[in-house]
C-alpha cells in the first residue's frame, strides 16, 4: 500500500465562492472538507486585500479553534498576491513583493503550515493578454524588447527565486514555484533549469496537471524529470491547450498513471486536488467532484 498525504488547495473554497472570498467561507471549507475525508488544506492571499483576514486575532482565533476542532490542518499557505511584484521588471515593485511575500510566510508560519507557494509567471510589464478563464490565468500573448536577452531574464528570475526561498526557509517554510504554462516556469525541464540557475536547496516544486497538460507534458515523466524537487502535486484533470481543472474522472488525462509514477519516485510531498471551473458551481457540486476525486486516489492507493 502506498500511503500519500492528500489535501485540498484554496481553490476548493474558490470553486463554489469565485474570489470575493472572506472568513467565513473558509470556515465553512474547514468544517465540510473532513466530511469528504480530506484534512489537509491550502489557504491562499488571492489579492492583497485578502491580507486583511489574517490581521484580525478574533479572524486568527476563528480559525485555528475551527482547523482544531475538525482536525484540519493548514499544511500550506498560496502567496498569490505577490505574484505580479515579483514579476516586475521594477526594483519598488519587486521590493514591495519581498516584503508581503515575508508577510505571508509570517502568517504561515502561524499556522504551522510546512510550505508556502508562488506560481510563475511572465514579467509583468511584457504581458499584452491573459487568459480569461480565470483570476491571473497565463498569458496568452507577450512582446519581450528585441534588446533583451532572455538567457539573462532567466538569470535574473532565478535570483528572486532564491531571495524568496530564503525568506521562506528564514521563516521554517519550504519554498515551491509552481510551473505555469507561457509562464518563464512553465514545466518540469523549466523548472530544473531555474533550480540550477538559483542554486538554492530550499527551492521545490508545485506540479499542476492543468499547466502540464496546457503544453502536452507527459505527467509521468515530468514527475520523474523534478523528481525529488517535487513538494507539491495539485491534481485535477484537464484537456490539452484549455485551462480548466477538471473533475477526476472528466478530460483527457489519465490519472492512474500520474497515481503509479508518484510511488515510484516514493513521493514524500503533498497531492492536492485542484479542481476548478468557474467559481460559481454549486457547492454540493463541488463537493462530489472532491468526494469522487479522493475515492479514486484511495482506490489507487490500495493496489
Amino acid at each position: 500500500m502506498f500511503n500519500l498525504k492528500i489535501g485540498a488547495t484554496a481553490a476548493y473554497t474558490y470553486a463554489f465562492r469565485g474570489t470575493a472570498i472572506n472568513l467565513n467561507d473558509y470556515l465553512i471549507s474547514i468544517k465540510t472538507l473532513p466530511e469528504l475525508g480530506i484534512y489537509n488544506f491550502d489557504l491562499e492571499i488571492l489579492q492583497p486585500q485578502h491580507v486583511a483576514i489574517y490581521e484580525s486575532k478574533d479572524n486568527i482565533k476563528w480559525l485555528k479553534e475551527t482547523l482544531a476542532n475538525n482536525k484540519v490542518n493548514v499544511v500550506g499557505f498560496t502567496a498569490w498576491a505577490c505574484v505580479e511584484l515579483i514579476h516586475s521588471i521594477k526594483e519598488e515593485n519587486q521590493q514591495h513583493g519581498y516584503q508581503l511575500f515575508a508577510k505571508i510566510a509570517r502568517i504561515a508560519r502561524d499556522f504551522n503550515a510546512e510550505y508556502i507557494h508562488l506560481g510563475s509567471d511572465m514579467i509583468s510589464e511584457y504581458i499584452v493578454q491573459r487568459d480569461s478563464t480565470y483570476v491571473a490565468a497565463p498569458v496568452t500573448k507577450v512582446a519581450i524588447p528585441d534588446s533583451l536577452s532572455y538567457q539573462n531574464i532567466l538569470d535574473d528570475y532565478a535570483k528572486r527565486l532564491a531571495k524568496l526561498a530564503q525568506i521562506a526557509q528564514d521563516n521554517g517554510l519550504k519554498f515551491s514555484i509552481e510551473p505555469r504554462a507561457n509562464s518563464l516556469i512553465c514545466g518540469a525541464d523549466s523548472f530544473m533549469d531555474i533550480y540550477r540557475r538559483a542554486g538554492h536547496s530550499n527551492l521545490y516544486c508545485c506540479l499542476d496537471v492543468v499547466h502540464c497538460a496546457f503544453h502536452r507534458e507527459n505527467l509521468p515523466i515530468a514527475i520523474e524529470k523534478v523528481s525529488q524537487r517535487l513538494l507539491v502535486f495539485q491534481l485535477c484533470n484537464a484537456i490539452p491547450g484549455q485551462m480548466i481543472h477538471y473533475p477526476l474522472a472528466e478530460g483527457s488525462i489519465e490519472i492512474k498513471p500520474i497515481l503509479r509514477a508518484l510511488r515510484k519516485i516514493n513521493f514524500q510531498g503533498y497531492l492536492m486536488l485542484e479542481i476548478y471551473r468557474s467559481g460559481k458551481d454549486n457547492k454540493d457540486i463541488v463537493d462530489s467532484w472532491y468526494k469522487e476525486g479522493m475515492a479514486m486516489i484511495k482506490k489507487e492507493e490500495l493496489k
